[in-house]
């Protein structure tokens, strides 16, 4: 199946709920969350925040929800080089509790997310080797019909102004795909302007975590 991006909605969030004390997360696929009365129901997107960085500021949704737990769907913490057990692994999670809509949205377009490579030349070898060492900073920028009079605009405005503020991001795709990310949005005060064209305004959205991607039936 081949998918396009035409028919796709983006959305970024404009508050969050109270942040809840995660006392330990374990080392399974998927993971659970030990959160006392912590009140999520299932389905919820939650921001993560601990001491496992390919864990941490990332939005995942909750699953299993018990009184104390809450699974985290899809996140994989079971080897425990990258998620290693103890005191790293508390912190908190928070429910996204509102979520705003970008309009006209004329162009978009992902950048960074490439793989990282290292290349090492040892004196005894001819040939170099390649060794993964991660993935590149990713985000996705778009280009928006300009309208200082639209909410969602000028709720950009103010986010950008305001250089420390984070936000999440869900990029709901054609297929039933939705993609979550959490980081910061900066959207230009200048628009774009050419007697021949509309006027644009460009937006930039740069990720802190892991992009997490949940396909609905």
């Amino acid at each position: 199946m081949y998918l396009t991006a035409v028919g796709s909605k983006f959305f970024y969030s404009t508050s969050f709920g109270p942040k809840k004390t995660v006392d330990s997360v374990t080392n399974a696929d998927p993971a659970v969350a030990t959160s006392t009365a912590h009140g999520f129901a299932n389905g919820k997107e939650l921001l993560l925040l601990n001491g496992w960085e390919d864990a941490a500021e990332s939005i995942w949704r909750s699953t299993a929800v018990a009184a104390n737990t809450v699974t985290l769907e899809d996140l994989d913490t079971s080897d425990t080089e990258w998620f290693p057990s103890g005191t790293a692994s508390s912190g908190t999670l928070q429910e996204v509790s509102n979520w705003q809509e970008i309009g006209q949205v004329l162009d978009v377009s992902s950048t960074g997310g490439g793989r990282r490579d290292i290349t090492v030349s040892p004196l005894a070898r001819r040939n170099s080797v390649v060794l993964p060492a991660g993935f590149e900073a990713s985000g996705i920028d778009f280009t928006l019909g300009f309208d200082p009079s639209r909410v969602d605009q000028k709720a950009m405005d103010k986010i950008s102004r305001r250089l420390s503020q984070r936000v999440a991001f869900k990029f709901v795709l054609p297929g039933g795909a939705k993609l979550y990310a959490y980081g910061f949005l900066q959207k230009s005060g200048l628009p774009q302007m050419a007697s021949q064209d509309v006027m644009k305004v460009n937006v930039s959205c740069s990720f802190l975590g892991m992009v997490s991607t949940y396909v609905d039936a």
